[in-house]
């Protein structure tokens, strides 16, 4: 008589990122690890399935407590898919339709979990839906996605999360930001990309760090798997709460990530919160201001500072309706993502910018057009030069700049006139401030800005004294 399969245990048992049509990550050493019984002896065999003999074979031994790893000698995306066989004393574990390529991790709250079927829920006014009609293609294996988490565990039926390849059925409820990336990714590389996805709507960072719920759960089980770098979209929970520490636990989340994927150099990729009426949503019997959003941007954005090889990509043109907390064009999010890798990591430096316009310093002249004095703000990452248009999913030129703001030396602000003066200068002016020592651009909640590099890119948020 067969015991229940809830009772039954197996003499050599892996993690569930092990599967078929998993994606091993090229240019590294590949951890492999599971348990066994004590001091059993695993053989780990990487064969192509065309037939050829092993291009990796590995032994082990458990250890006193079932325990067992070792690391395939790395190995390059060559085109061809590989059977990954795993053999103990009594069973033998088979993985077929291996890959090697681009592996990456996509993390964070409701954005980020944000489904690929979602997005006819609340279509882009503007443009194609592309995310429905990606469902609708054919099935591509040059991208595979593993949706971590995606089936809890029940009663006599152990959780069984898997890869799969790309198709309107696997796609469905996968991230959309993180699946954008991965196809732009992969084209541009011409490699096998897999995404694995992990994430959970309405959840705080508190949630994803060492000893928290989402993190344990989802993220853990996974590591050391060998991945490239790291996605995050993540912070609304955070900023309605009031977290006054985000910094310092965005750097140990990925501190503990890079430790934990035994990947200290791996790049660390952030989205910063879209443009929201925060202020009119009720947290906790208390209101934040208008102004919450723009000093979390800055919180968002000093972690490129503190965190080597770290960068937030900036969407405030990407937003439909200011009342949703979750903005549309999901694919522009995940291309964004993919420039800066593809740009900071992979060397494409020819796609141009990675970011939009940033301000760098800040000088004042006489107004030539007037009484007083103008501040002259100079900025990086302009590209061919920068530009005054609507926004990226419908540019049009437009005249006069927006949402820049001057004070004087009795800090109060008044909304300026801007206009660009060079290919990467704007002057800021306005005749009722005839001596500004300081100006900001988009310090609003709903402030969604004009000013754009050639890369249509828009220019991030900032504040500057002289």
């Amino acid at each position: 008589m067969s015991l229940p399969l809830f009772f039954q245990i197996l003499a050599v048992v892996m993690p569930q990122i092990f599967s078929d049509h998993m994606v091993l990550q090229q240019g590294r050493n590949v951890p492999v690890w599971g348990t066994a019984d004590p001091k059993e002896q695993i053989v780990v065999t990487l064969t192509p399935e065309a037939g050829a003999k092993a291009v990796a074979t590995v032994k082990v031994r458990a250890d006193k407590a079932g325990a067992w790893r070792v690391e395939l000698p790395a190995g390059q995306a060559d085109g061809q898919a590989y059977v990954l066989q795993v053999k103990g004393r009594k069973e033998t574990l088979r993985f077929s339709d291996v890959v090697y390529g681009e592996v990456w991790l996509a993390s964070g709250q409701s954005n980020m979990a944000y489904e690929m079927r979602r997005s006819w829920q609340a279509p882009p006014r503007k443009g194609e839906d592309l995310a429905t009609a990606e469902l609708g293609k054919p099935a591509n294996p040059q991208i595979r996605v593993y949706l971590s988490g995606s089936r809890p565990a029940q009663r006599g039926v152990p959780a069984r999360d898997s890869w799969k390849i790309a198709d309107g059925e696997s796609l469905a409820p996968v991230s959309a930001a993180g699946y954008f990336f991965a196809k732009k990714v992969q084209e541009e590389l011409g490699v096998p990309v897999g995404l694995i996805s992990a994430a959970v709507g309405g959840s705080a960072i508190a949630q994803w760090l060492p000893g928290g719920n989402l993190g344990s759960r989802m993220v853990e089980p996974l590591m050391p798997y060998a991945l490239a770098g790291f996605l995050w979209y993540q912070g609304e929970t955070d900023l309605a709460q009031r977290n006054d520490h985000y910094q310092g636990d965005y750097e140990q989340l990925i501190a503990f990530w890079r430790e934990r994927f035994a990947s200290p150099d791996a790049p660390a990729y952030s989205v910063m919160l879209a443009p929201h009426t925060f202020s009119d949503r009720m947290h906790r019997q208390s209101k934040v201001t208008a102004a919450a959003l723009p000093l979390f941007w800055q919180t968002q954005l000093r972690t490129e500072k503190t965190i080597p090889n770290s960068a937030q990509i900036y969407i405030s043109d990407l937003v439909d309706n200011l009342e949703d907390i979750h903005p549309s064009y999901k694919w522009f999010v995940g291309e964004r993502l993919a420039r800066v890798a593809l740009v900071r990591h992979y060397g494409r430096t020819a796609l141009g910018e990675w970011c939009g316009p940033r301000a760098e310093s800040l000088r004042a002249e006489a107004d030539p057009e007037g009484p007083g004095r103008r501040l002259v703000v100079k900025f990086s990452h302009c590209g061919e030069g920068l530009s005054g248009r609507s926004n990226s999913v419908e540019p049009r030129s437009i005249a006069r700049l927006k949402w820049f703001e001057i004070a004087g030396a009795d800090g109060v602000w008044h909304q300026a006139f801007a206009d660009i003066i060079s290919k990467d200068e704007v002057a800021v002016y306005n005749s009722v401030v005839p001596a500004p020592v300081a100006v900001r651009f988009a310090w609003r909640e709903t402030a969604q800005p004009n000013l754009f590099n050639d890369a249509g890119l828009p220019a991030y948020p900032f504040k500057l004294n002289l």
